[in-house]
C-alpha cells in the first residue's frame, strides 16, 4: 500500500509538489538493440539522431558448419576451344559437370597477320631482294610466333631453292619486309574498296612506318651508351651539373637585368610634382636649377646630362636599352620645354633681379647641352634595328592603359561574320594569343585581304548571273 492510498482512506488532501522543486525529467527510452562496431558512449552522444553508417568489423572468421553436406568433386573431361586438334583432357570439377566453354580459352588471342594472293604480290609487293616463297615463309613464322621478333629471328631458317641466291636476314630486314608488305596491302585494298580511311586504320597505317636506318642508329647509340666507362659517366654528370649551374646563373642574370631596367625606367619620386604644374611652380623650379648650376660651377663639378630628378643612362647591351634611350630623350625635351615656360613666367612675375637678357644665355646653354646629350643617346641604336630592341615610334600616344588587341579595326557585322568563318577554316583563332605589334599588323592585313576577296567573289557571282540571264534570253 502506498502513501496515496492511505491519504485517500483518511480523506486527506493529496500531496502537492513544492513549487521550487522541478518535476522529474522523463527518461528517454533507448533502443534496446545492441550495436556492433561502435562504442556505447559514442552511441549515447548521438541521442535521437540515427547514425548514417555503422562500421561493422568482423574480427573472426565464421564458424564452419561441420554438419553441412560436402560438395562433390567429379573427374570429368573437357575440350579447349582454342585448340584445333580436338584434344580431350580431364580435370576435377566441383559440383555437377557442365558442357560450358573452357574458361581459359578466352585468353588465346591471335595476331591478325594478313594474307595475300599472287596477283596482289605481283602488283605491289614484288621486291628484287625477296622472293614470293621467302615472303610466305616469313609471314608463316609471324603468324606462328605472334610477331615475337626475337623468336622469329631465332627460328628463321629459310632454305633457298637451287636458282635462289643465299641470304642472311637480320632482325631489321625481317621487320622492314613485314611492315612494308602490310602497308602496301592496306593501300591496295583500301583503294580497291573505295572506303575512306577511319582514324583507327590511319593510326595503324602510320604505326607500321618502319625506318630501318633509324632502328640501326638507335641500337648503335644504345650500345655506345651501355659501353661507357666509369670515367665517361662521371664526366657526363659533371657536364650536366655545369650546364645546370650555367642555367641558374643565366636566370639570375636575367632577373637582375629586369630589376635594373625596372628601376631605371620607372623611378619612384619621393615628393609630389603637382606643385610644378602651375607657372609659379615652374618659375621656382627654373630658379632652383639655375642656383644649382651656379653652385656646381663654383665647385668645379661637371654638369649632369639631366637637371631634374635621377635620370639614369641606358645600359648598353640590354634588350630594352633602345626603348630606355628614347624615354630619356623625351624626358629631356619635356624638361627643356618646362624650363622655357618657367623662365617666361619668371620674367612676368619678377619685378627686381636679373633681366631676361641675363637669364637667356644660361637657359640656351642648358638646352643646347641637353639636346646634344639626347642626340648622343638616341644615336646609340643604329637605324633598322628598332625591331631587334623592341622600339616603336608613335605619332600620337593614347592616354591611359589599353590592350593592343582592342585597337584592331573591325568590319561590318555581316562582313565580320564571313571573315570569321574564313579564319576558322584557315585554323586562325578570332582572338589573338600573342597580340604583338607585328601580329596585329599582319592580322589586320589578313582581314583586309579576306574582305577584298569576298567583295571580288560577290562581283564575280553577280557578273556570272548576268551572263547566264543574257544567255538564256538569247537562247
Amino acid at each position: 500500500m502506498s502513501s496515496a492510498d492511505i491519504r485517500d482512506m483518511l480523506d486527506l488532501p493529496s500531496q502537492v509538489p513544492s513549487a521550487g522543486r522541478p518535476p522529474p525529467a522523463k527518461r528517454i527510452k533507448t533502443d534496446g538493440k545492441k550495436l556492433d562496431g561502435i562504442h556505447r558512449e559514442l552511441h549515447n552522444l548521438l541521442g535521437e539522431n540515427t547514425h548514417a553508417v555503422t562500421v561493422m568489423q568482423n574480427k573472426f572468421k565464421e564458424k564452419p558448419n561441420w554438419m553441412q553436406k560436402p560438395s562433390p568433386w567429379v573427374w570429368t573431361k573437357f575440350k579447349n576451344q582454342a585448340r584445333k586438334d580436338d584434344l580431350e583432357l580431364y580435370h576435377w570439377v566441383r559440383g555437377t559437370p557442365t558442357n560450358d566453354e573452357y574458361p581459359f580459352a578466352k585468353f588465346d588471342k591471335q595476331v591478325d597477320v594478313p594474307t595475300f594472293s599472287k596477283e596482289e604480290y605481283d602488283k605491289s609487293l614484288a621486291d628484287t631482294a625477296w622472293t614470293p616463297r621467302e615472303t610466305d615463309y616469313l609471314f608463316d613464322l609471324c603468324r606462328e610466333y605472334d610477331l615475337r621478333w626475337l623468336v622469329i629471328q631465332d627460328r628463321y631458317d629459310y632454305e633457298p631453292e637451287e636458282n635462289e641466291p643465299p641470304s642472311i636476314r637480320t632482325l631489321e630486314d625481317i621487320k622492314e619486309r613485314y611492315y612494308f608488305c602490310c602497308r602496301k596491302l592496306m593501300e591496295l585494298r583500301r583503294d580497291a574498296s573505295g572506303v575512306d580511311w577511319t582514324p583507327r586504320d590511319l593510326e595503324l597505317y602510320n604505326a607500321m612506318n618502319f625506318n630501318k636506318d633509324k632502328e640501326i642508329m638507335r641500337k648503335q647509340y644504345l650500345e655506345r651508351l651501355l659501353s661507357r666507362s666509369p670515367a665517361e659517366i662521371a664526366e657526363e654528370e659533371r657536364l650536366i651539373l655545369e650546364y645546370r649551374r650555367l642555367q641558374e646563373s643565366s636566370k639570375k642574370l636575367v632577373q637582375d637585368r629586369e630589376e635594373l631596367l625596372r628601376l631605371l625606367e620607372s623611378p619612384q619620386t619621393a615628393n609630389s610634382f603637382t606643385q610644378y604644374q602651375s607657372p609659379q611652380g615652374l618659375s621656382q623650379l627654373a630658379g632652383n636649377i639655375l642656383a644649382s648650376d651656379k653652385n656646381r660651377r663654383r665647385k668645379g663639378v661637371p654638369e649632369p646630362a639631366a637637371q631634374v630628378g635621377p635620370v639614369a643612362r641606358a645600359v648598353p647591351g640590354t634588350p630594352n636599352s633602345g626603348a630606355h634611350t628614347q624615354a630619356v630623350a623625351q624626358a629631356q625635351q619635356a624638361h627643356v620645354a618646362g624650363v622655357q615656360n618657367g623662365v617666361h613666367g619668371m620674367k612676368q612675375t619678377q619685378q627686381a633681379g636679373r633681366t631676361p637678357a641675363q637669364a637667356a644665355p644660361a637657359v640656351s646653354k642648358a638646352e643646347l647641352a641637353q639636346s646634344v646629350t639626347a642626340k648622343k643617346v638616341v644615336k646609340r641604336v643604329p637605324p633598322g634595328e628598332e625591331n631587334l630592341y623592341g622600339i616603336s615610334y608613335h605619332d600620337k600616344l593614347v592616354q591611359g592603359v589599353y590592350l593592343r588587341s582592342t585597337k584592331i579595326s573591325t568590319l561590318k557585322p555581316t562582313v565580320q561574320t564571313k571573315v570569321a568563318s574564313i579564319l576558322a577554316e584557315l585554323g586562325i583563332a578570332p582572338k589573338l594569343a600573342m597580340p604583338t605589334a607585328k601580329v596585329c599588323e599582319r592580322y589586320e592585313a589578313l582581314q583586309q585581304a579576306i574582305n577584298l576577296l569576298i567583295e571580288t567573289k560577290k562581283q564575280a557571282d553577280k557578273l556570272d548571273h548576268e551572263v547566264k540571264v543574257l544567255t538564256s534570253a538569247n537562247a
